[in-house]
């Protein structure tokens, strides 16, 4: 039968090191089981007793029970995280694992593992660019300028026969060279 001092055995030994995992098996996890019910019994009964000294003193042991069962389960954890990404020999580890941690495992090295086959997958399977070609620019976009506008300009037509406008300020265009001259000149725009 477990002791609570065993359960401090159990975690600090989980806790020093890090490569190592110490025994969990399905007899230990029963008798585990075994020790919280007898807990459990020894707290009903001195509550029927009314003897609150060791409703406290039980109470306060099973609570550091839990907790040293909780720390001892988060380093199993992080051990096997880092057995199932590393790809540690774990042939003398299982043996050390309970059959619920055994089936834990099996599902947590599979999901990296797809994890890992998925995200390496996706960045190493892509196809090739195909070289971007600088556009050239067209002849009717080289002789645009864009101005800033800062006075209102009615509509008007160029002698191009386009029509221009009406811009009011403020506002920023981009129009012919020639256009955006004459305004500037005129004092109805400024270069942007």
């Amino acid at each position: 039968m477990l002791t609570y001092n065993d359960f401090i055995r159990i975690r600090r030994s989980e806790q020093e090191d890090s490569r190592v995992i110490t025994d969990l098996t399905d007899k230990l996890i029963e008798d585990m089981k075994d020790y919280i019910a007898l807990s459990k019994s020894v707290l009903e009964e001195a509550k029927k007793n009314r003897d609150d000294k060791r409703v406290e003193e039980v109470s306060a042991q099973t609570k550091n029970v839990v907790n040293s069962l909780t720390q001892i389960i988060n380093f199993r954890l992080i051990k096997f995280a880092q057995i199932a990404i590393f790809g540690s020999p774990i042939e003398q580890m299982r043996q050390k694992m309970s059959s619920s941690e055994l089936i834990f495992f099996d599902s947590l090295q599979n999901l990296i593992n797809e994890h890992k086959k998925r995200v390496i997958g996706e960045i190493t399977d892509v196809t090739p660019r195909a070289p971007v070609m600088q556009e050239q620019p067209d002849e009717e976009s080289a002789d645009k300028v864009v101005v800033k506008i800062i006075t209102n300009v009615p509509r008007f037509v160029w002698k191009n026969d386009k029509s221009y406008g009406p811009f009011s300020f403020p506002s920023v265009v981009e129009l012919d060279r020639d256009v955006a001259d004459i305004l500037i000149r005129s004092g109805k725009a400024q270069s942007a």
